[in-house]
């Protein structure tokens, strides 16, 4: 294999990972690092170890990983080119940072930086950086200090194609501001890191970006949200393909416990007007206030049949015209029962007899701004 083929595998190796196809590219990329020892290319090797590394870390086998380290620590002893032990205490500093060993993993990220810096190979320090910041943010008291090398990585990565390590710094950033409160800042950054994601192919990392947004919506108090991106976040994942970011997404993204949820076929809140039934979830009235009221008319008199006369004088306050109210009524009827009905071709809420209209009784509502009523 030439230079320039094994260029071409590590690029395919690269977009393989983007995809969150892991095990295949590990195996590419453990064949590559075979490849460049023949070809003696050592800043190729390293890059193939790097990808290798990559995939064990996020396979969650890093002990598979263990003996191409001690290969790139033995490298580092006898290696003479600057730009090659830069690039090799920063994959060493990655590797000691996923194995927990922070101290270790400063030492050798530090000298990466003064290195990387020195011969102004930009590549190089901003993946150093890159880790440096990753590895503060275990203690907060640090967080002043990552933000000031995430600080120094924007400036760099404005003058790199480096689409991967910008989208890290973003979620790196993020987590900052997430932990410090300041979701009014973590969202935007958030949704546009998602965009970028979406235009590079990151697969990857698409599910951790849409589990920090959900966390934002928590947090934001925005629970419907939170439940939206968090399903979203969580079914975007392969825990055989994506164990160590299937790990992730559900620990920071648990379900809501809700207080006899699953009793209740409705749960209202009329102080924001909001309406929760037990398949659907939030209903969204969208400003039909008309909707809301008549949907609150009839769930709080249940069983009771209301004829067109007293739906128009108690929706619209008008006494009943058939021209006017037949048509009005029919349509405001199909309308609350597509908002309200799991089954609009089998309606359990909103009945009809020979009386009227009528709320079943047999459903169970529960008002969360005022007394818990069952009905």
């Amino acid at each position: 294999m030439s230079s320039s083929a094994l260029s071409i595998s590590l690029e395919i190796i690269r977009l393989l990972i983007r995809k969150g196809d892991l095990h295949e590219a590990r195996v590419k990329a453990e064949d590559a690092m075979k490849d460049a020892l023949i070809l003696k290319d050592r800043a190729q090797w390293l890059e193939a170890t790097r990808l290798f590394f990559q995939c064990c870390q996020e396979l969650e086998e890093l002990g598979l990983a263990q003996i191409p380290m001690e290969a790139v620590i033995s490298f580092l002893v006898s290696a003479q080119d600057t730009k090659l032990q830069a690039q090799a205490e920063t994959l060493i500093s990655s590797w000691l940072l996923a194995l927990g060993k922070k101290e270790e993993c400063h030492d050798y990220v530090q000298s990466a930086i003064n290195k990387a810096t020195g011969i102004q190979d930009f590549d190089t320090l901003a993946r150093a950086l890159t880790i440096y910041a990753a590895s503060l943010l275990y203690d907060a008291q640090n967080f002043k200090t990552a933000l000031i090398q995430l600080d120094k990585l924007n400036t760099i990565l404005d003058g790199l194609q480096q689409p991967e390590m910008q989208l890290t710094a973003n979620l790196l950033r993020s987590y900052i501001y997430t932990q410090r409160g300041q979701t009014d800042l973590a969202l935007p950054l958030l949704w546009a890191t998602y965009e970028q994601a979406k235009v590079h192919g990151f697969h990857l990392l698409i599910s951790s970006i849409l589990a920090q947004i959900a966390r934002v919506y928590r947090d934001q108090k925005q629970l419907e949200e939170y439940r939206i991106y968090a399903d979203v976040a969580l079914r975007g994942l392969d825990r055989a393909k994506t164990p160590r970011v299937y790990k992730l997404v559900h620990a920071s993204c648990p379900p809501l416990k809700e207080q006899k949820a699953s009793l209740y076929d409705f749960h209202i809140d009329e102080k924001s007007r909001t309406v929760r039934e037990r398949s659907k979830g939030k209903i969204d009235f969208k400003n039909q206030h008309i909707l809301f009221e008549m949907a609150l008319l009839f769930i709080k008199n249940p069983g009771h049949r209301f004829n067109k006369e007293e739906l128009s004088k108690s929706i619209w306050n008008q006494t009943y015209s058939p021209d006017l109210h037949d048509n009005l009524i029919y349509v405001s009827i199909k309308r609350l029962r597509t908002l309200l009905e799991p089954d609009l071709e089998s309606p359990k809420y909103i009945l009809r007899d020979r009386k009227g209209y009528y709320f079943n009784p047999q459903s169970i509502v529960q008002f969360r701004t005022s007394e818990e009523v069952t009905l």
